[in-house]
């Protein structure tokens, strides 16, 4: 088994090393409320509607083929 020993100048170190880690993991998050708050992300989504509807009527109909059986299988017991 091994033993940690930690000089006071160490402490120090190790301390701003986690503080910058923090800082770090914050960063990533105010550019994402930066980038939610001052883009016009919600406008350009409006411009793929149509596309997006025909993507989800895609993936909702095979779904739904897949599921009716199993459903009335189920309620007919």
């Amino acid at each position: 088994m091994h033993a940690a020993i930690t000089f006071p100048e160490n402490r120090l170190r190790t301390k701003r090393a986690g503080s910058l880690k923090r800082i770090q993991a914050i960063k990533p998050i105010k550019q994402f409320q930066q980038f939610i708050e001052e883009s016009d992300w919600d406008e350009r989504l409006l411009g793929y509607e149509k596309y997006m509807n025909r993507f989800f009527c895609g993936i909702i109909i095979p779904s739904s083929i897949f599921f009716i059986p199993i459903c009335i299988s189920i309620f007919s017991r």
